[in-house]
C-alpha cells in the first residue's frame, strides 16, 4: 500500500476546493508531481505544496493500493476524495464540505466530524465518521433527482437535517440523532437512525426508513402493524401517502403531536 501523508501548512480562512485531493489522482504520480497540483483556494489557484505539507512513497502506484492520510484541521478543505473510485483516504481529525462527493468506490475514513453534504450523490464505496456530520448527508445537490444512488455511509454520532434527501439507493446508517426531515423524497434507499429524528421521511416514494428512538410521524403516514427487528418493537408505517408512496417507515417510539 502506498501511504501518502497530507498536513495543513496553516489554519485556513478561506475553503480550499481540493478534489484533487484523490487515490485516482496523486496515484500515477511521484511525491513532487503531488505538490505541483493546482487547487483553488478561495479566488486564487494555489499548488499544494504552497498550502500542505505532503510526504511518504514516492513511487506511482495503482489507484486502489493508494492511502491517503489527512493529519490536521481540514475542517475548511472542500471535496476530498471527489469522484474516487478505489483507495483508501483516512482523514484524523475533521473535514469539509461535499467529501465524497460523486464517489463511485473506494474508503475514506474520518476520526473527526464532517461537513454538510457527505458523500453527495454517492454511487458506491463506503464513508465512515465516528464523529457528527451536518446537513444533507448523501443528498442531491440542488436540482438533482437523485442524491446517494448506492454505496455505504456510517455516521457513529449524529446528522443534521435533511439527511438523505432525494436518496435513490445505497445505505445511510446514524446511530445518534438525526435533524429534521430524514429521508424527505425517498426513492429507494436505506435509512437507519439509532437515536431520534423529527418528520422522517416526508414525500418518501419508496425505500425504508427506520428510527429506533423517538420520531414525530407526519399524519400522511397509515399505519400497518407492530414489527419485532433485533429484539426491538416497532411500528411500521406505509407512506408518503400524499405522494402515493409505498415507502415503509418504522418507528420506535412515536412521539405525539401536540406534546
Amino acid at each position: 500500500m502506498r501511504e501518502i501523508r497530507v498536513v495543513p501548512r496553516r489554519d485556513f480562512r478561506v475553503p480550499v476546493e481540493a478534489e484533487k485531493i484523490s487515490p485516482d489522482i496523486f496515484a500515477p504520480l511521484t511525491i513532487e508531481e503531488i505538490r505541483k497540483v493546482e487547487v483553488w483556494e478561495g479566488n486564487r489557484k494555489q499548488a499544494l505544496i504552497d498550502l500542505f505539507e505532503i510526504s511518504g512513497d514516492g513511487d506511482p502506484a495503482k489507484p486502489e493500493e493508494v492511502l491517503i492520510k489527512l493529519d490536521g484541521n481540514f475542517s475548511r478543505v472542500k471535496r476530498v476524495g471527489e469522484k474516487m473510485t478505489c483507495g483508501r483516504i483516512g482523514a484524523l481529525g475533521d473535514i469539509g464540505m461535499h467529501a465524497g462527493n460523486g464517489m463511485a468506490g473506494g474508503e475514506i475514513a474520518i476520526k473527526g466530524s464532517a461537513g454538510d453534504w457527505l458523500g453527495r450523490e454517492m454511487r458506491g464505496g463506503k464513508i465512515t465518521v465516528r464523529g457528527d456530520a451536518g446537513d444533507y448527508v448523501g443528498a442531491g445537490y440542488r436540482g438533482e433527482a437523485c442524491g446517494m444512488r448506492g454505496g455505504e455511509i456510517l455516521i457513529e454520532g449524529s446528522a443534521g437535517d435533511y439527511l438523505g434527501e432525494h436518496l435513490c439507493g445505497g445505505t445511510i446508517t446514524v446511530l445518534g440523532n438525526a435533524g429534521d426531515f430524514p429521508g424527505i423524497a425517498n426513492r429507494g434507499g436505506v435509512i437507519v437512525i439509532g437515536g431520534d429524528a423529527h418528520l422522517p421521511g416526508a414525500e418518501m416514494a419508496s425505500g425504508t426508513i427506520t428510527v429506533r428512538g423517538r420520531a414525530r410521524v407526519l399524519p400522511s403516514y397509515q399505519y400497518q402493524e407492530t414489527v419485532e427487528i433485533d429484539g426491538l418493537s416497532l411500528k411500521k408505517f406505509l407512506g408518503d401517502l400524499v405522494d402515493n408512496g409505498k415507502g415503509e417507515l418504522r418507528v420506535a417510539s412515536v412521539e405525539e403531536r401536540g406534546a
